[in-house]
């Protein structure tokens, strides 16, 4: 894998890590929303034209939504659908 390609997944990793954390820093919120959009610049250079939909602009929504809702873990719901196939099953 080329050089520029495996960066550009580790800083896509990166912001994906601090978005799904469970603790957030306010004093980094404008560093991180400047991170969002270089990783974003970066994945544009190197996937194609393609790669890119509503998912991939979504990240900085979500970055957006971390200063007035909080960390993301809190409010996701795939805990509450884990247990709705469960009790389905059981139907």
């Amino acid at each position: 894998m080329q050089e520029n390609t495996w960066k550009t997944i580790m800083w896509l990793s990166r912001v994906i890590r601090w978005i799904c954390g469970k603790i957030i820093n306010p004093n980094e919120m404008p560093i991180f929303k400047e991170d969002v959009a270089t990783t974003l610049c970066m994945l544009e250079m190197e996937m194609p034209p393609s790669f890119f939909d509503v998912m991939t602009h979504l990240m900085l929504h979500l970055v957006e939504e971390l200063d007035v809702c909080g960390s993301a873990h809190i409010r996701w719901m795939y805990y509450i659908e884990q247990i709705n196939k469960v009790l389905k099953g059981y139907v």
